[in-house]
């Protein structure tokens, strides 16, 4: 283990925080707008219904196909060029904004450009803990992936408040275009430190030039990859509708939302992403410590606690009471990711390095094309009733579903990661 640390070079913090600030600024695009929905909808001429279909759901349609075309291009061209091209895709849509974004038909198209240039973001942080870091510390390194959740923080805060400032939603948006480009200069810094440097397990990954097994013929008869893809689907389900729905019931007036304002709204669901943030620092040390790497569990127990606490804001004791509300979406917050957690760390223990990037992707689209459709049932379900209470409902339906799927296949989870674990330290 001694010589396990030497031979993996100290620049791989640095190129963990670069994949970090990869899933922050998509995390920040992709969030940004879900406070303002009220302002952009009555500004595009929409309802709240439409608006969230088109500039949410339909988003999430985008990040399913191109999360699919990254992960294969991070095992082809490398981490490096994947997540640059898609922070400088990002910058430039978020700089066009002020000059083309007033018809609702080009906004949709802006927001599906979004979400290719943010797809990096959701599938590298796998290859780069299997790529640049020794077994004993993966755990640690999932768990500071959380600070990714701080980009979602900064834009649910900084869209409304940027929007205040400019004087228009498509102002405040062009403002995060400032942000994005300090990534782009961390990017190419950390590019170039990492270049003349390699671990045991890109050493060996170059030196091998064994041709591939066909990778889809592989999965078909590999259970770790359908297990995963399970509890993924219904994961991406319930945490986007969330995500989607919460933000926007805060802000609407009476009797269709709470009534909180945008920035108000904003600022519950920072408290939100805040809790996030600290689930998934603490999911992985959980993992390791409490449940000696038997992941399924954590995923049970986040299903659970989904299904009560995302449902709890609908209660009129609890959203209108700050007091109350705050620490409730806090620790929803907290335990939202157990689900994902446990997901990532089930995809390190139990696939190569040389094919985790198009695991990450595989798993990444198809769950997001579910979540997408959860989304978009949600917003239909909003858009139908005038309320929210049938869009809630069918979160919690996907949270039994989970729970279910994740109770159905621990035994074989467990299985497979305590083979594999053994498989990697030997």
């Amino acid at each position: 283990m001694a010589n396990e640390s030497v031979q993996y070079p100290s620049v791989r913090w640095f190129v963990l925080i670069a994949g970090v600030l990869s899933a922050f600024f998509a995390m920040m695009a992709g969030m940004a707008a879900a406070p303002l929905m009220p302002v952009i909808s009555k500004d595009l001429g929409v309802d709240m219904g439409v608006a969230s279909f088109g500039i949410m759901g339909i988003m999430m349609v985008g990040m399913a196909i191109s999360v699919l075309i990254w992960g294969f291009l991070v095992d082809k061209i490398g981490i490096f060029k994947v997540m640059i091209s898609g922070l400088v895709i990002l910058l430039i849509i978020h700089l066009l904004y002020p000059i083309i974004g007033h018809d609702y038909n080009t906004v949709v198209v802006m927001r599906v450009l979004t979400a290719f240039g943010a797809a990096p973001g959701l599938i590298v942080i796998e290859p780069i803990v299997a790529r640049w870091f020794p077994i004993k510390e993966r755990g640690l390194a999932l768990g500071i992936n959380c600070l990714n959740m701080v980009g979602a923080i900064v834009g649910l805060t900084c869209g409304p408040m940027f929007a205040s400032m400019a004087g228009s939603w498509q102002g405040g948006l062009a403002w995060l275009s400032v942000i994005i480009a300090i990534g782009i200069v961390y990017m190419l810094f950390v590019w170039n430190l990492a270049k003349n440097a390699q671990t045991p397990v890109t050493a060996a990954l170059e030196a091998d030039t064994a041709p591939s097994e066909n990778f889809f013929k592989m999965i078909v008869r590999n259970p770790a990859f359908w297990l995963g893809l399970a509890v993924m689907a219904f994961s991406n389900w319930a945490n986007n509708a969330f995500n989607d729905l919460a933000p926007g019931f805060f802000a609407a007036d009476p009797p269709l939302g709470v009534g909180y304002g945008p920035q108000m709204a904003g600022q519950l669901a920072s408290g939100n992403m805040f809790g996030i943030m600290l689930g998934i620092f603490c999911g992985g040390i959980i993992i390791d410590k409490v449940f000696k790497g038997r992941s399924g569990l954590l995923v049970m127990i986040g299903f659970a606690a989904n299904l009560i606490l995302y449902n709890g804001v609908l209660a009129d004791s609890i959203n209108s009471n700050l007091s109350i509300l705050v620490p409730w979406l806090l620790f929803a917050g907290f335990v939202n990711p157990f689900t994902a957690v446990g997901n990532q760390y089930f995809a390190v223990r139990s696939f190569s390095p040389k094919i985790i990037g198009k695991v990450a992707a595989s798993w990444t689209c198809i769950s997001n094309f579910v979540g997408s459709f959860g989304v978009m049932a949600g917003s239909y379900a909003l858009h139908s009733t005038g309320n929210y209470h049938a869009s809630f409902a069918l979160v919690a339906i996907i949270c039994i579903l989970g729970f279910i799927a994740a109770l159905v296949s621990r035994e074989r989870r467990t299985e497979i990661e305590m083979a594999n674990g053994k498989t990697q330290r030997a």
